[in-house]
């Protein structure tokens, strides 16, 4: 008994290891009939923005996933099927090393900073530089935040449209 304990440990591990997309990389869950292109919500008003403006809707998909541990996922992928923008929201934070992948130790550089130039300290962490922005907040059982590669963002799409 022992002995399964330790392999279904070792494989829920090895699965939340793998249960994220790597900002800038393709996307770690399949488009479903599920997925929006751009959210409903956010979708009628982009809709109702880019109407207005003649101009042609940004081309991109939203895909959620709600993961057993309860957090939820949101991809958002170019047409290009590169994952430029995320976010989460649930019980726990996600694994933002396997998150942000080769945008990890920029995140990391960034938030020494900030807290160097406050004293340290702890809360939520928002890094804003030219080629990552990660905004993280909330409180045990309940957290949040977001992570996007500005100059990734599609043509129309304004960083506040991720959510």
């Amino acid at each position: 008994m022992s002995q399964f304990r330790i392999l279904l440990g070792m494989a829920l591990l090895s699965t939340a290891a793998s249960a994220y997309a790597a900002l800038g990389s393709a996307p770690t869950y399949p488009v479903t009939a599920s997925s929006t292109s751009a959210g409903a919500a956010t979708q009628t008003a982009l809709v109702a923005r880019f109407a207005a403006s003649n101009a042609a809707a940004p081309s991109y998909t939203v895909s959620q996933t709600t993961l057993p541990s309860g957090l939820v996922v949101n991809e958002y992928i170019t047409t290009g099927n590169t994952v430029f923008a995320l976010s989460w929201e649930g019980p726990a934070m996600p694994q933002l090393k396997t998150l942000l992948g080769t945008y990890f130790p920029s995140y990391v550089a960034g938030v020494n900073a900030a807290h160097a130039a406050q004293g340290g300290g702890y809360g939520p962490a928002v890094v804003n530089q030219s080629a990552l922005v990660v905004e993280t907040g909330g409180h045990m059982g309940a957290f949040v935040g977001r992570a996007y590669l500005p100059q990734a963002l599609p043509q129309g799409l304004n960083a506040d449209d991720i959510k």
